[in-house]
């Protein structure tokens, strides 16, 4: 049983780092800290000290990111336990315990407001105010040339897009952190150009560490024991605008616009095909993940979460949408390990992937490339490991290195940094040269069985592992382990 005391202290950001006291979300700081998770005071020369006392030391490589501290109403008083995409908490959070925050705003590369853009409402009502603070008590937004290398997080369905125009103008110059990647207008979602290739960046969604990930086949210990993949083509989920299954494979003419039609085409075209499993629902969902060859990753009234958990799994994602960046795209090359389809080719669906099945070389290099994507999908620092990865190339580090040849080669296309940055190349290839020792993360992956791993629901046992939003409240996410001290976590593949 967890106790009103307990269930506090899991839902305040890292914790409060042992320097404040947690209440509704909300960290009361003891005297002399203070910030969102009490990680500043103030030093003997007056200038703020991150984690003083617990031995922070920043990157010696890499970016800097100066964090502005806003009022609590626009983020920490928002409770932590009714937000469903708790992007800014888990940034933060790995912000601090990854050592890329820097307190020296004149030394920082980027940074970042740290404001819940969740909903329209709370967004609306706060953004302007928080742009006029920041540009009020500190200097460098104007010095950035009104909100450049400024981080801002929009993991709404339809990104940016959830601004008003004022709001779009005013927040023109900064890079938005967004699920949703559609980067021209599409007529058939009715949907606005939201993405600016360049300027934003596509970033995974938070994946719970729950059903189906939770039984990835993809895991170093169960090489041995993966079932089969009989199964050609997978999905399952809503189809037809009006939630109803379709007849037949039609839908009434209800809500067309839902999924731009990429559904409603996919049940017409390809309906009781068989070995393909198109239905709105299965009770063994990760079962079907992890016996099909391709999973269907359409999108649905914005941005979704199907080609991240396809790729987790170890399924090929069919990535249906035109004109939408997925995860870290185009700055990974994503024909590489799924399936691009363009609308149009949706009647010829089958076709394409017979031929693929015609080549198995093509094929197997697909799904071993598929496995490195995978990495780069999942916030394994915060959630634990799912895959036997130890966090190097997940999505926090992913963005990382995102931001550092934007920093490092500005005058590169996004699509050119693989070719161009041999680390980047290296990194997204999942290649880099070993240094010092490998970290171990808490696993996620209920199938694992080896005594050497241990289970995160074993070392974070007060925190429902359903409970993804909860996560962020382990100082220093899952990559510090059971240590308390955030200002020593483990960095030895840095």
């Amino acid at each position: 049983m967890v106790t009103c005391t307990g269930f506090s202290k899991t839902l305040c950001l890292n914790s409060c780092n042992g320097q404040g006291w947690c209440a509704g979300g909300f960290c009361h700081c003891k005297p002399g800290f203070y910030g969102a998770d009490c990680s500043l005071s103030t030093g003997p020369d007056g200038r703020p000290v991150l984690l003083a006392g617990q031995g922070y030391v920043p990157r010696q490589h890499g970016i800097k990111i100066y964090v502005y501290e806003l009022p609590p109403v626009a983020n920490t008083w928002t409770y932590i336990a009714r937000i469903d995409r708790p992007l800014v908490q888990v940034l933060l959070q790995r912000m601090l315990s990854s050592g890329v925050r820097t307190t020296d705003g004149d030394a920082a590369d980027y940074y970042f407001i740290p404001l819940l853009t969740r909903t329209r409402t709370h967004t609306v009502n706060h953004l302007a105010a928080v742009v006029a603070y920041v540009r009020q008590y500190w200097p460098w937004w104007d010095r950035a040339g009104g909100g450049h290398r400024h981080l801002l997080v929009a993991p709404g369905d339809i990104g940016r897009r959830i601004l008003t125009p004022e709001l779009l103008h005013m927040t023109e110059n900064c890079t938005f952190l967004t699920h949703w990647g559609l980067h021209r207008n599409h007529s058939g979602g009715k949907w606005l150009e939201s993405h600016r290739p360049g300027k934003d960046i596509v970033v995974p969604p938070l994946t719970p560490p729950d059903e189906p990930i939770v039984y990835s086949p993809l895991h170093t210990t169960l090489k041995k024991n993966r079932k089969a993949r009989l199964g050609e083509l997978f999905f399952a989920g809503r189809i037809c605008g009006d939630n109803q299954k379709p007849t037949d494979g039609k839908c009434s003419e209800k809500r067309q616009d839902y999924s731009a039609g990429t559904r409603q085409q996919i049940a017409h075209h390809h309906w009781n095909r068989p070995n393909w499993t198109i239905t709105t629902h299965t009770p063994a969902y990760a079962e079907a993940l992890s016996t099909h060859i391709f999973c269907l990753s359409p999108t649905g009234g914005g941005y979704g979460r199907r080609s991240v958990q396809s790729l987790l799994m170890g399924c090929i994602p069919v990535t249906v949408t035109d004109h939408v960046h997925q995860p870290f795209e185009p700055e990974m090359e994503w024909a590489r390990f799924s399936v691009p389809l363009r609308e149009d080719d949706i009647p010829q669906l089958h076709h394409v992937l017979t031929g693929l099945r015609a080549s198995p070389h093509t094929l197997a290099q697909m799904q071993v490339r598929l496995r490195c994507a995978a990495q780069h999908m999942y916030y394994s620092t915060t959630f634990g490991e799912i895959m036997g990865e130890d966090g190097r190339y997940d999505a926090f580090e992913t963005l990382m290195e995102v931001l550092r040849v934007r920093k490092e080669r500005p005058e590169l296309h996004p699509r050119d940094y693989a070719a161009q940055d041999k680390r980047f190349h290296d990194f997204i290839h999942c290649r880099l040269p070993p240094t010092g020792g490998r970290v171990q993360l808490c696993t996620q992956n209920r199938l694992v069985k080896s005594h050497n791993i241990t289970h995160c629901r074993e070392s974070y046992d007060a925190v429902p592992m359903r409970w993804m939003r909860m996560f962020y409240s382990w100082p220093g996410g899952a990559v510090c382990g059971r240590n308390r001290d955030v200002g020593r976590c483990p960095r030895s593949w840095l």
